[in-house]
């Protein structure tokens, strides 16, 4: 009997001790949830410091909390990869981060012993030297210097498929530039006997805007806008760029004496602000940027200017009127924009069935120049695919290019295509990978390139929410928003 009412007694103890667990984890669940509900994350995302980076595409409505944090990697781009480690090291500092997921290494943790191993001082002496040379990237500094965990999100097989097929293209290199650019110089031969002035600059405008300044390529914008009776309400994001770009041109003169002036204001801040002010103003211009420095700075100290100084520091009133504009500027929708813009304009151009299918080809032969080079972006590889079997097509029934079988086997070649289709491929290995190692309610970061446009597809299609975040880079031509977002040359293995 004792024996019986000692197991009772210990039982129930069990019991009462598994329904004491239980109850604590799921207040602590709870508190976590409710904590994140609290929380307004995307708000703390959003203050994001300027000189970071900046929120470019987010599916998250009425302030939600994302399930993902995705940052946009430019691979061995030093300046964009110190941005890199500064936003991780930001978010990380006001978010309670669950696990930071990286392309490029296997479904695991990733092991860095060969660097934690050295001596402390050794080690950040030698991970300063490979950050500021591109040798590593800003997410694996930051884990090597915090000791916090990284997981791989890649299958290893199709990893080293996708390597393998890379170095195979690279070098046949050669042999594709070749056949390119003699299909170029024939069709450049018939360009001369048809297009007019306008029809050269469209394609300048277009297809080599990459190597034109901002303001160069903004006023060439706003001269055909104007030229062809554009209707500007149509694109509105491309009238903000231009207006960006415009009121940058008149920032120009101004630009050499932003660091002296921003001193000169903060002296003057100093001196007519309380300490504290002063003190949480210093501590805040080390996560701006120098032009929203001089904004902040200069509101601060406006009523203590002299007329003489503020006439000096009018040109700062631009500088506002720029980032205005540069707040409501929505870069994917310029992206969609521009686009439909290059359309619009194509259609006022080419008006005959031969100057329209001239500037197919052409647009075409460098659609395939860059798919071959294994730097598209992809938008341009949307593109390219659905007109690669119309452009096989015309070259077979037109003789716009006598050399045309080099183009055709350019397109047919089974290892670019084998090499994309892989990329794509692992988007579905990624989100898998992704959403089998996190937990509800948590929030996680994962960096990647941008040739994976199809992974946030899969977000989407899967109700996870997400912001996308790409860094500041050193870049100054205007291409370089969309350089940024689709990451253009991820996969140019030549450049690593």
């Amino acid at each position: 009997m004792i024996k019986l009412n000692a197991f009772i007694i210990t039982a129930f103890s069990i019991l009462f001790f598994i329904n004491i667990c239980y109850c604590a984890t799921t207040e602590q669940n709870n508190l976590q949830q409710q904590n994140m509900q609290e929380r307004k994350y995307y708000k703390i995302i959003k203050n994001l410091p300027s000189a970071f980076g900046k929120i470019f595409k987010t599916n998250i409505n009425n302030e939600e909390n994302p399930d993902i944090i995705i940052i946009n990697d430019l691979h061995s781009q030093s300046f964009a990869q110190k941005n890199i480690y500064s936003i991780i090291k930001y978010i990380k500092s006001e978010i309670d981060i669950d696990k930071i997921f990286i392309e490029g290494a296997s479904k695991e943790k990733v092991n860095y012993s060969a660097i934690t191993d050295i001596k402390k001082d050794i080690r950040q002496s030698l991970l300063n030297k490979m950050l500021n040379k591109g040798l590593v990237s800003g997410t694996e500094y930051f884990c090597y210097t915090t000791n916090t965990e990284l997981y791989g999100i890649e299958d290893s097989i199709l990893y080293d498929e996708t390597l393998k097929l890379a170095y195979i293209l690279i070098r046949n290199e050669n042999y594709f530039s070749v056949r390119i650019e003699k299909a170029k110089k024939e069709l450049n031969k018939l360009k001369e006997t048809i297009y007019s002035k306008d029809m050269f600059e469209f394609e300048y405008l277009f297809f080599s805007r990459t190597n034109i300044e901002t303001k160069k390529y903004s006023k060439q914008l706003l001269n055909i806008i104007n030229k062809y009776s554009i209707d500007i309400n149509k694109y509105s994001e491309i009238y903000n760029f231009i207006n960006i770009a415009n009121f940058d041109t008149k920032l120009e003169p101004y630009k050499k004496n932003f660091s002296k002036d921003f001193n000169y204001l903060v002296q003057k801040t100093k001196n007519y602000t309380p300490f504290n002010i002063y003190e949480k103003f210093i501590n805040g211009c080390k996560e701006k940027n120098i032009e929203d420095n001089l904004i902040y700075c200069y509101k601060l100290t406006n009523s203590f200017l002299s007329q003489k100084e503020k006439d000096y520091f009018s040109y700062i009133d631009i500088l506002i009127q720029k980032h205005n504009f540069e707040n409501i500027f929505d870069i994917s929708k310029y992206l969609d924009e521009e686009e439909s813009f290059y359309n619009d304009i194509l259609t006022n151009l080419f008006k005959t069935e031969e100057e329209k299918n001239i500037i197919f080809i052409s647009q075409m032969i460098f659609l395939t120049e860059k798919y071959t080079k294994l730097n598209i972006d992809f938008y341009n590889f949307d593109k390219f695919i659905l007109n690669r079997d119309k452009f096989i097509n015309m070259l077979n029934i037109t003789n716009y290019i006598r050399s045309k079988k080099g183009i055709i086997d350019i397109l047919n070649n089974e290892e670019l295509s084998d090499y994309y289709e892989n990329n794509i491929k692992r988007d579905t290995v990624f989100f898998k990978n992704v959403t089998d190692l996190t937990k509800e309610n948590t929030i996680n970061i994962l960096v990647v390139g941008g040739f994976h446009k199809n992974l946030l597809n899969l977000f989407d299609d899967n109700n996870k929410k997400y912001i996308v975040i790409f860094p500041n880079t050193n870049g100054n031509n205007n291409n370089i928003y969309k350089q940024l977002i689709l990451d253009i040359g991820s996969y140019n293995f030549t450049s690593k």
